[in-house]
């Protein structure tokens, strides 16, 4: 009878609920859209494919892709530019295959590390192999060349247009800008931690026609309704842990009140254009490193994103958007896993839900089969310890709370 009951009351956790599915291509590590497909780049091997399916099926694209690879940089005029992974080379294509290589003024001591496109300039920022500084170069004609000087003290990220000014994050002096489309930059910081090395690494740039977003190696999100005056926080995706980057920041053209970030934390998102935020990350293998989301897009009814995945390989994963914003909003519910071990229990029992293991606010609430609550317990790294020695025998069952979120249930037997 035992068996029987423990067969009907297997742990469950939300599985009703739709999560985050890996999808053919697990080479990747880098997407982005153009052309009505999405782009699937490896950036250390020739590998380069598109999907024409939302990111279902996948196909090979990399007709002169370079065997070190490419980096997906901007989009411009109907050509997308791209760039070697660890090199100063700079690739272009007009239908995402049949790449081939631009010429370039860059030095061989320098490489690139993002691109843009400021009031219809193409823009690309390097940094030398050694040493602190930076350099911004413009496309003009078919060939790249110097747009400022040799900028000292420290090494830029990544640079994005935020709503017409050229802004760029640093390893060191956080956010910078230029009014100029990136000759000369000037300081664009108040407000952001300083503290730590992890405060001032700002790893992501983006922004709704309002309000502008930035995040840092500490997993934190600021964002600024100034034009970048000054920032305040927005969202903690880290919790306190460092080395957690906010990876990239991609905001929809069609609804841009949906705001998607990838970081090193899994998947976090706003569908009122920054006020509030969520973390959703069913379906992602924590110990699979699949949490790691490295970088996302939309494409048709789908988003695409590249995570890592144990040894660490990159992988694909998709998800239907209406999966994430409908039109009700639903207090940002989201599933994630749990379990309770043993179970049955009958002196102690741990209740886990590994995917929170970052987050600092969350609790489980225990109710008799009446629906009373009868015990709340907090969770750290995700594990709540429970006594039960004050427990009737019987059938209970628990909720997972994440920042007073409901996000997960079970049922739990007491000997």
């Amino acid at each position: 009878m035992k068996k029987l009951l423990l067969s009907i009351l297997t742990l469950s956790s939300l599985s009703g609920f739709s999560q985050w599915v890996t999808t053919g291509n697990n080479t990747s590590g880098d997407v982005f859209s153009a052309f009505g497909v999405v782009l699937a780049s490896d950036p250390s091997t020739s590998g380069l494919y598109s999907s024409s399916d939302n990111g279902a099926t996948w196909s090979s694209s990399n007709t002169g892709v370079p065997a070190g690879g490419l980096r997906f940089g901007t989009m411009n005029a109907g050509t997308v530019y791209a760039f070697g992974n660890n090199t100063n080379t700079i690739y272009q294509s007009t239908t995402g295959n049949n790449w081939t290589l631009m010429t370039s003024a860059i030095g061989a001591s320098d490489v690139i590390k993002s691109m843009a496109v400021i009031n219809g300039i193409v823009v690309a920022a390097t940094c030398p192999v050694s040493g602190s500084s930076f350099r911004i170069w413009k496309l003009s004609g078919t060939s790249w060349v110097a747009q400022s000087a040799v900028i000292t003290g420290t090494l830029v990220t990544v640079i994005r247009d935020l709503n017409g000014t050229l802004f760029a994050g640093t390893t060191g002096t956080m956010v910078i800008k230029s009014t100029d489309n990136g000759v000369t930059f000037s300081n664009s910081s108040t407000g952001l931690p300083s503290a730590t090395a992890f405060d001032k690494y700002i790893s992501a740039l983006g922004s709704t026609p309002t309000t502008l977003f930035t995040g840092s190696e500490f997993g934190k999100i600021f964002k600024s309704v100034n034009a970048g005056a000054n920032w305040t926080p927005a969202y903690n995706a880290g919790n306190g842990a460092n080395n957690i980057f906010i990876n990239d920041i991609y905001v929809r053209p069609s609804n841009t009140n949906h705001v998607l970030i990838a970081t090193d934390s899994g998947f976090v998102y706003s569908q009122d254009g920054g006020s509030t935020w969520a973390k959703n990350n069913s379906g992602l293998t924590y110990s699979n490193y699949e949490f790691l989301m490295k970088h996302i897009t939309v494409v048709g009814t789908h988003i695409v994103a590249s995570v890592n995945t144990a040894g660490p390989n990159p992988r694909i994963m998709r998800r239907a958007i209406t999966e994430i914003f409908s039109g009700i909003k639903e207090n940002y519910i989201e599933a994630v896993q749990s379990k309770a071990y043993p179970n049955p229990a009958n002196g102690n029992v741990t209740i886990e839900a590994g995917e929170l293991i970052y987050e600092s606010n969350c609790e489980v609430r225990i109710a008799d089969v009446l629906g009373n609550q009868v015990g709340v317990y907090k969770m750290n790294e995700g594990k709540a310890g429970i006594n039960l020695q004050n427990f009737a025998q019987g059938l209970y069952s628990y909720q997972v709370f994440n920042e007073n979120i409901p996000v997960s249930n079970g049922k739990l037997i007491i000997e």
